[in-house]
């Protein structure tokens, strides 16, 4: 095993769990335990326990805060309470996307983002370079592990445990500083499943401990460990977007069909305005789509998408089997006068493979709302 690449507190306990390890954002990470198929049946069904500590944080404190924050994001950050978070985007001056993030308000004077861990140096760096220096910027992500609980027993497990908060209060996109069995945690009702879960945030060192509890006590619910592999294909089911795959410098929110992310009319500036705007106005040149094909192969990353007479109008940037549909699905960028079109085909090596536009989610949601 490459021994340059970093490792999560919870490194040793995969490899008593049996997984395979992988590569992934400059950390050897679990890919899977069991199986793939399993692993994401299981989270939908019960529960999965993801180790997602490679992921990037950021604390910014001051007076403030958040007005010095806003030109850097165009969803509206006056739309947040304090312990809410939001799904914003770091977009740079062409409208591209450099990042999505999970921006939190702690309190009206500290915000905590949550970022991919492939982009944490790109993304400080660019909030470094433009955020006011009236307010301090500090890395946290290697004071901290992150677990994800997702599933329908999530709130059942945490309830094992000693956590002091009302779980059924704590609603999707809602966050609360406390404790979980003794062990400060920043304990968040999100996940990117698609499933009702949460995302616990905790001291690096003491991650292992909570992590096996977790484990402990979830067996008999059905909670089992879950890999990247399970990750990628629960949030594929979902159509939630991935940087590199449909989100990029290159690719604006509008491209990516995320354009409820992004409030001109109430936010006065932010990096990336004008020339949205100006693609807004004149044309939007591709649309994410969502496909179901009809074959047992895989249309994968970079794999053609052609119109049912052979025309070539795009490309997939992700796809997988979907374990509760029986079928591949994937997502990819169709040229924007093709989008009406809803029989395509994809190119899988040598052939041509039948396709057709879903809406999405391809899975129904389950995530515990504010009624």
């Amino acid at each position: 095993m490459n021994n340059s690449f970093l490792k999560t507190p919870l490194f040793q306990s995969h490899l008593k769990l049996g997984a395979r390890m992988v590569p992934f954002a400059g950390f050897q990470m679990p890919v899977q335990y069991r199986g793939v198929i399993e692993e994401t049946k299981n989270c939908r069904a019960r529960g999965g326990l993801f180790d997602v500590s490679h992921m990037g944080q950021f604390s910014i404190r001051g007076k403030e805060v958040f007005k010095h924050l806003q030109p850097l994001f165009p969803n509206n950050l006056k739309r947040l309470q304090n312990h809410q978070a939001q799904y914003n985007l770091l977009c740079n001056e062409a409208g591209g996307v450099i990042d999505d993030v999970i921006v939190y308000r702690k309190s009206e004077e500290e915000a905590f983002l949550c970022v991919n861990a492939s982009n944490r140096m790109v993304d400080w760096n660019w909030i470094q370079q433009h955020l006011s220096k009236s307010v301090t910027l500090e890395d946290q992500s290697d004071s901290f592990a992150l677990i994800a609980l997702q599933g329908p027993q999530s709130e059942s497990l945490l309830k094992t445990l000693s956590c002091g908060v009302e779980l059924h209060q704590l609603f999707y996109y809602w966050a609360v500083d406390t404790e979980v069995e003794g062990v400060p945690t920043f304990l968040s009702r999100t996940g990117y499943t698609g499933e009702d879960g949460f995302e616990l945030y905790v001291p690096a060192d003491k991650a292992l401990f909570l992590w096996e509890l977790l484990l402990e006590k979830g067996q008999p619910l059905g909670v089992t460990p879950c890999g990247l592999g399970a990750r990628d294909t629960l949030r594929l089911e979902m159509g939630y977007p991935l940087h590199g795959h449909e989100l990029s410098a290159d690719i604006s929110p509008w491209e990516a069909g995320l354009s409820w992310v992004v409030k001109p009319d109430e936010v006065d500036f932010f990096f990336g305005k004008t020339s949205l705007l100006k693609q807004k106005e004149t044309k939007i040149p591709r649309a994410l789509k969502a496909f179901r094909l009809y074959d047992k192969r895989i249309g994968r990353q970079g794999y053609c998408i052609a119109l049912s007479d052979g025309t070539p109008v795009g490309e997939v940037t992700s796809g997988t089997l979907s374990p509760h549909l029986e079928s591949p699905i994937a997502l990819g960028f169709v040229k924007t006068e093709a989008a009406h079109e809803k029989d395509f085909l994809i190119q899988v090596r040598q052939d041509w493979i039948k396709a057709e536009i879903q809406p999405l989610p391809f899975v129904p949601s389950r995530v515990k709302k504010r009624p």
